[in-house]
């Protein structure tokens, strides 16, 4: 996978076992596309004990970017503290980033506010890609069984959510289930899959046998993901289809996908 200019991933960290596991998910992305990895940890800018919240965060900084030194990945590591709120600050810094990454907080996590708030408000207000990020263990390799499930809108040219699901599904030896607005039978959905048949053939051979399946798209996503929610995958949508959006960020996706490997990836084009 390539990317035109070396904008880093981002990853933003508060010390929960979430955005660890975040991180390592980055990391395999930042290695992949051959981009630093920019490790981002936010503090309140209204903190009265300062001092103490800012060493605090270099702490948490340096142990993250320790456990990735360790996991042996040949990765550069940028490390920063920034001030104000998570959601503005991680927005602000998508301008200059190819992908912003957060975990989703489980039941374990500490932290204010409703769980998972900070990555469904980020996944509306950034200007990059958003991933949101769900690993049962940070270091966990993932199972035998990988999907990668790309969901099309009606617009005439899905071709930016095809190569990013080719692009995934290469890094993690994945298959492809592509859902559209359209009947399996139609001359639409013929034609997504004869695409994504094209965009394989055009990879290296070793991915030639990639397995690729073309379903009509589900009026509510989330009765999908509670069907497949033990199994490995990563679901992509377009930023544009607000309600698509809206449903894998939503409170029922949430319970449905707690403690699972599925993550989601609100795509958005390159500014």
């Amino acid at each position: 996978m390539s990317t035109s200019v070396s904008k880093p991933i981002v990853v933003g960290i508060d010390g929960s076992k979430a955005a660890l596991g975040a991180a390592f998910w980055a990391a395999d992305e930042a290695v992949n596309r051959d981009v630093p990895l920019r490790l981002v940890h936010v503090v309140d800018a209204h903190d009265h004990d300062e001092d103490s919240v800012v060493a605090h965060a270099g702490r948490t900084l340096q142990a993250v970017s320790e456990a990735l030194n360790a996991s042996g990945l040949q990765i550069k590591i940028e490390t920063d503290i920034l001030q104000g709120d998570p959601v503005d600050v991680l927005a602000e810094v998508s301008r200059s980033a190819d992908l912003v990454c957060v975990g989703w907080k489980g039941t374990h996590d500490s932290g204010p506010g409703r769980r998972g708030s900070t990555a469904a408000r980020l996944a509306k207000a950034a200007q990059s890609t958003v991933a949101i990020v769900h690993r049962r263990h940070a270091r966990e390799r993932v199972g035998p069984h990988r999907w990668i499930v790309a969901v099309l809108d009606d617009q005439p040219d899905p071709q930016a959510v095809l190569k990013r699901a080719i692009d995934e599904a290469t890094l993690r030896d994945a298959s492809i289930l592509a859902l559209t607005p359209w009947p399996a039978e139609s001359e639409r959905s013929e034609n997504v899959g004869a695409r994504l048949e094209s965009l394989v053939s055009d990879r290296e051979r070793d991915h030639a046998d990639m397995q690729i399946a073309v379903l009509p798209r589900p009026g509510d996503i989330t009765n999908l993901l509670a069907q497949s929610a033990d199994i490995d995958q990563l679901v992509i949508a377009s930023a544009a289809d607000s309600e698509v959006v809206t449903q894998l960020i939503g409170p029922v996706a949430a319970a449905i996908l707690r403690g699972t490997n599925c993550s989601l990836l609100v795509l958005r084009d390159p500014v």
